[in-house]
C-alpha cells in the first residue's frame, strides 16, 4: 500500500513541476501561474502570503491574455473545494493533477473505507473541462464480529457504497476509474454574477470485486453547480445531482440523490480553509440480498436479507497551502454527522467515536480560474497642431492711487491680443473689496490698515486660456482722527430720568453725529458712592440706556450708540461732600471716529 501511495504523490509532484517549468515559446501558452507584467513588489507581496492573479495566454493563435486566482481539485479531479465542485473550470488547454487521500464511514459493520485517487483534469475552451480520477489504492476495514449479522440489520448487513465487501480487511486493491466532462455556463470571468456549471460523470469499473472495492457495474452522476467568489475574500459554492448505481448479481444498491455546500476562504491567499457539508440522500432505505452472501469468516447473509441504509452526511474542514505557481497540499478532518457508534449496538464495544471522523490529505498542482480583466483603454488621440503664436498683455491703472482708509479708488485695464480674443478680466488684492472684480474697470475700497496694496489684474483668452498680468500698488493712508467730548449729563439722586436742561447738551451731540455719519459714540453711565457697587452698576447703566434712548429718538442709528456702566468705580469728582458728591451722578458722551 505505501508503495502505491508514494508512487501515486510522486508522480503527482513530477507532473505539476513539469508544468511549473515548462518554458514559453512563440506560440505555446505562458507558463501557469506566471504573470508577464509581475513587477519585483508583486512578487514580495505574493511571498508573503498573498497570491496574485496570474497572467496566460488564452489561446495558441489568440494574444489575449488571461488572468487566474487561486483553485484547487477536488478528489475526483474537477476544479473545486475538497468535495464540493465549483462552476469555474480550468483556463483553455491549462491542466490540473492531485493525489487524495480520503475515507468514508458507514453504519453497517462500522466499516472504514479509505480511497486513494489520483486525479487529472484540462481544460477545453473557455467553458469547460474534463477530469477523471482513479483510485490507485482501496483499503477496506470492517471492524464488526462477526462481519455479518443478520440479527442487526441496522450495523450488521452491507456497505452502500462498497456492497461486496465480505472481509474484516481487504488490504491494498485498485479501485474505480471515473471520468467526466462539467460544462460551464456562466462565470465570473464573464461579469456575471455568480459561476454556474453542470457536470456529468461515469464510472468505469476498474477495480476489484472480490475485495468489494468495486461492484463490477457502471455507475452515472449528473449535477448542478453554482458558486460565487464574494469581494475576493470567500468562495462559496454549492451542488446537487443524482447518482445512478449498478447493480451486481449479489446484491441491490441504492441510487441517490447527491448534495453538498462548502465555503473557501480566504480565496485570494496562499493559505485557505475549508469548510464543507456534504452527503447522499438513498432513495431505498434498505438493500436486499439476492443469493446467500458469505463472508471470509464463515458469517453469512440469507438470500432476501434487508440492510439498513442510512443517508450519509459529513462534515469537512481542511487546510490547505498554495503555492504562487499552482502547487497546493493540505490536511483535513472529515466527521460522518449522523453514524451510530459500535457502543450503542454490541456490548463488547465500549467506545465507537472514532468510527465517525478520519484525517484526509491531497497534494497536487492547479494552474487557477480565469478572473475578469478590463479591456486595455483605447490608445489617445494625436496631438492637435500647435496654434498660432499667441501674444496677450494688459496694462492696469488706479485714479487715485492713494486713498484714505475706507475710500475707493477706480481701476481700469487695458489688454492688447494678437488674436483679437475677447478676453475675461480678474482683479485681485490681498485686502480692500472690489464691486466688480470680473469687469474692465472696477472701483476698490480700501481696507482699515494703511500701507501700500498690490492690486492685480489677470486677463484669460477663453479660446486657450492664455493669460496675461499686471499689477500697480495703491497706497493706503489713515485719515487724522478726530475727537469730541460734550458736557456731562446729570441726573438728581437715584434717578435715570433725563433733566430738561440735559437735552441742551444731548442736542448738540446729535448735530454732530448728523454731520459726521461715520462717528460712533459711547456712553458710559455713573453714580456716586451711596448704595451698594451692584445697585450703582445697574443704576449707570439705566442712566447711559436713557441717553442712548433720547439720541436715538432723533434719528441716531443704535448701531452707532455703545453704553457701558462704571457706576461708583470712577467718580469725576470727591464722594467725601455732598456739594462734589452729586456732580458724581452723571452720564458722559465720548464720541470718535472710527473706520
Amino acid at each position: 500500500m505505501l508503495k502505491s501511495v508514494s508512487f501515486a504523490v510522486a508522480l503527482t509532484l513530477a507532473l505539476a513541476g513539469g508544468a511549473a517549468a515548462r518554458t514559453t515559446t512563440p506560440g505555446d501558452e505562458a507558463s501557469p501561474q506566471q504573470s508577464s507584467s509581475q513587477t519585483p513588489a508583486t512578487a514580495g507581496t505574493a511571498s508573503q502570503g498573498t497570491t496574485q492573479p496570474q497572467t496566460t495566454r488564452a489561446s495558441d493563435t489568440m494574444s489575449t491574455e488571461v488572468q487566474t486566482r487561486p483553485a484547487t481539485t477536488t478528489f475526483m479531479g474537477d476544479t473545486g473545494l475538497w468535495y464540493v465542485p465549483t462552476g469555474e473550470v480550468l483556463p483553455r488547454k491549462k491542466w490540473s493533477i492531485s493525489a487524495y487521500r480520503v475515507n468514508f464511514d458507514d453504519n453497517q459493520g462500522f466499516t472504514d473505507v479509505s480511497n486513494w485517487p489520483l486525479t487529472f483534469g484540462y481544460g477545453l475552451g473557455d467553458h469547460a473541462e474534463i477530469f477523471g480520477s482513479l483510485v490507485l489504492v482501496n483499503r477496506i476495514d470492517r471492524d464488526i464480529r462477526p462481519l455479518f449479522l443478520s440479527s442487526l440489520p441496522q450495523v450488521g448487513g452491507v456497505v452502500p457504497q462498497n456492497p461486496l465487501a465480505r472481509d474484516t480487511w481487504s488490504g491494498n486493491n485498485l479501485g474505480d476509474l471515473w471520468v467526466g466532462a462539467k460544462w460551464n455556463l456562466m462565470s465570473q470571468w464573464q461579469q456575471r454574477p455568480a459561476a454556474f456549471a453542470l457536470r456529468g460523470m461515469i464510472k468505469l469499473p476498474t477495480g476489484d470485486t472480490d475485495s468489494g472495492a468495486s461492484t463490477g457495474k457502471t455507475d452515472f452522476e449528473l449535477d448542478a453547480i453554482l458558486s460565487k467568489e464574494v469581494n475576493q475574500r470567500v468562495e462559496f459554492s454549492g451542488y446537487g445531482g443524482f447518482l445512478f448505481r449498478g447493480n451486481p448479481d449479489e446484491v441491490d444498491t441504492t441510487n441517490s440523490f447527491k448534495w453538498g455546500v462548502g465555503a473557501g476562504f480566504p480565496s485570494r491567499k496562499a493559505l485557505r480553509l475549508t469548510a464543507e457539508l456534504e452527503g447522499e440522500a438513498y432513495t431505498k432505505s434498505s438493500l436486499q440480498t439476492k443469493t446467500l452472501f458469505l463472508a471470509t469468516d464463515g458469517s453469512f447473509l440469507p438470500n432476501g436479507f434487508a440492510s439498513d441504509v442510512t443517508s450519509p452526511v459529513n462534515l469537512d474542514l481542511g487546510l490547505t497551502w498554495q503555492h504562487p505557481k499552482g502547487f497546493f497540499a493540505g490536511a483535513g478532518w472529515t466527521w460522518r454527522l449522523n453514524m451510530d457508534t459500535r457502543d450503542e449496538f454490541l456490548s463488547q464495544y465500549t467506545n465507537g467515536a472514532g468510527d465517525k471522523m478520519d484525517v484526509v490529505a491531497r497534494v497536487g498542482y492547479h494552474p487557477g480560474v480565469r478572473i475578469y480583466v478590463a479591456p486595455p483603454p483605447p490608445p489617445p488621440p494625436p496631438p492637435p497642431p500647435p496654434p498660432p503664436p499667441h501674444d496677450l498683455s494688459v496694462k492696469a491703472n488706479c485714479d487715485p492711487c492713494t486713498v484714505e482708509i475706507g475710500k475707493t479708488s477706480t481701476l481700469s485695464a487695458a489688454a492688447t491680443d494678437s488674436t483679437g480674443c475677447s478676453v475675461t478680466y480678474n482683479w485681485t488684492a490681498p485686502a480692500g473689496t472690489f464691486t466688480n472684480p470680473r469687469g474692465q474697470q472696477t472701483p476698490w475700497t480700501a481696507p482699515n490698515q494703511e500701507g501700500p496694496v498690490p492690486v492685480t489684474v489677470t486677463v484669460t483668452c477663453p479660446t486657450d486660456s492664455k493669460t496675461a498680468s499686471d499689477t500697480v500698488n495703491i497706497q493706503v493712508v489713515r485719515p487724522v482722527v478726530k475727537e469730541f467730548v460734550f458736557e456731562d449729563v446729570h441726573f438728581d439722586f437715584d434717578r435715570y430720568s433725563l433733566r430738561p436742561e440735559a437735552t441742551r447738551a444731548l442736542d448738540e451731540a446729535v448735530r454732530t453725529l448728523q454731520a459726521n455719519p461715520d462717528l460712533r459714540i459711547e456712553i458710559e453711565g455713573h453714580t456716586c458712592n451711596i448704595g451698594t457697587a451692584e445697585y450703582n452698576l445697574a443704576l449707570g447703566e439705566r442712566r447711559a440706556t436713557a441717553v442712548r434712548e433720547y439720541l436715538a429718538s432723533r434719528g441716531i442709528n443704535a448701531d452707532r450708540l455703545r453704553t457701558v456702566s462704571y457706576g461708583e468705580e470712577r467718580p469725576k469728582y470727591d464722594n467725601a461732600r455732598e456739594e462734589t458728591r452729586r456732580l458724581n451722578r452723571r452720564a458722559a458722551l465720548l464720541v470718535r471716529i472710527q473706520r
